[in-house]
């Protein structure tokens, strides 16, 4: 008591006691609380990818310039706040904007032209992600709206540097090139070629738990009755790093063509360089008497720094195996290629060059493509 007369007036005090008027500069006011500051900040972020794409499909044969599809021309903006020790918040709009999109191309379509429609860019702009999400670091992640199901991505593990150039899908970034059949110009390679990926980009509600050693488990569903699941792996071992994956997913009343998918890969590199990636996957089909669908895809590469001063090289070969992939037809597509690509760290880019062959069961001839091009991040 005898501090706190120190500190007030004698106005103030006898105002305490009910003998006086306290002068307003006598009177203690409790400190204000401290400003609601948003911690929220905005980072913009993207790429541009194009490409030179020569395609010969036995009878045709024409130059592309196009938007490699394999990791095409992007923009996203990405808002990240911490609420407290524990927790993290944010939100993300990622856009494409393809231009002649090396899955929209065509033989004889006068591509090129920047416009909508068959070969002339009808990618255009399209959403990719538009989601907000709540990170906590003992508990897990929630993610809602448009972004990645729990499933996207299994197939494609991939440590060996050459996913721009090639990667488990198996056409190669050529989708948009056809084979030809009795004569005519027929499916596409994109429409014979997949890897039975995930649910890809869906508006859902997805859950990640925290990495335990290494491993990390997510779900997620969407309208209709759509689930998936994944079990993801990653971690460095002595002399080697692994990251491998493995997914479920159920499509509910969503799909009128399969019933449920299970895909997984798996990519190991080691110290030297040296790599190996294995993806593989089957899916059943919901039609009376169909037959499932199945692929396999294994890849050898080599990563290393003494090319150039600038960034990593990695060179790699590849083989696809589908069995029954397009949905209308029965049948085997085959591919296998080889790929090179250079990282220019300095600069954020990367120049890649490819070539591939892919043949069709039913078919005139195999399509032959062979794309050089450059993507560069900022």
């Amino acid at each position: 008591m005898r501090s706190t007369l120190k500190t007030l007036g004698a106005a103030s005090v006898l105002t305490i006691f009910g003998l006086g008027t306290a002068n307003a500069a006598d009177v203690l006011v409790p400190p204000a609380a401290p400003p609601k500051v948003n911690t929220m900040s905005l980072k913009v972020s993207g790429q541009v990818n194009r490409a030179v794409l020569y395609g010969d499909n036995g009878t045709d044969d024409e130059i592309f310039f196009t938007d490699n599809d394999n990791s095409g021309t992007r923009f996203r903006f990405v808002a990240k706040g911490q609420l407290n020790d524990d927790i993290t918040a944010g939100a993300t709009i990622e856009l494409q904007f393809e231009s002649n999109s090396s899955t929209d191309i065509r033989f004889n379509a006068n591509a090129g032209t920047g416009g909508t429609g068959i070969g002339g860019g009808a990618r255009g702009v399209g959403e990719r992600i538009g989601e907000v999400w709540f990170n906590s670091k003992s508990m897990g992640k929630i993610s809602l709206g448009q972004g990645d199901t729990a499933s996207n991505g299994t197939s494609e593990v991939d440590l060996s540097g050459m996913g721009i150039a090639s990667y488990s899908l198996g056409g190669g970034g050529m989708e948009g090139l056809q084979f030809r059949a009795g004569g005519a110009l027929a499916s596409t390679v994109g429409a014979n070629f997949t890897n039975l990926d995930g649910g890809s980009r869906r508006d859902r509600i997805r859950y990640d738990t925290p990495s335990f050693n290494g491993f990390k488990a997510s779900t997620s569903t969407s309208q209709g009755g759509r689930w998936d699941a994944a079990l993801r792996f990653a971690n460095q071992f002595a002399g080697a790093k692994v990251a491998a994956a493995v997914a479920y997913q159920s499509t509910g009343s969503v799909s009128a063509t399969f019933s449920n998918r299970i895909n997984g890969s798996v990519s190991v590199l080691l110290d030297n360089g040296f790599n190996v990636t294995f993806a593989a996957a089957e899916e059943d089909r919901k039609a009376a008497g169909a037959n499932s669908r199945s692929f396999y895809y294994a890849k050898v590469g080599f990563q290393t720094n003494s090319v150039s001063m600038y960034g990593k090289t990695s060179f790699g070969i590849d083989y696809y195996s589908g069995d029954d992939i397009r949905t209308a037809t029965s049948g085997d597509s085959t591919s296998y290629g080889f790929g090179v690509v250079q990282n220019l760290d300095p600069i954020g880019a990367t120049v890649y060059f490819a070539i591939k062959n892919l043949d069709l069961d039913g078919a005139d001839d195999d399509v032959l493509g062979a794309f050089v091009g450059s993507r560069i991040k900022f």
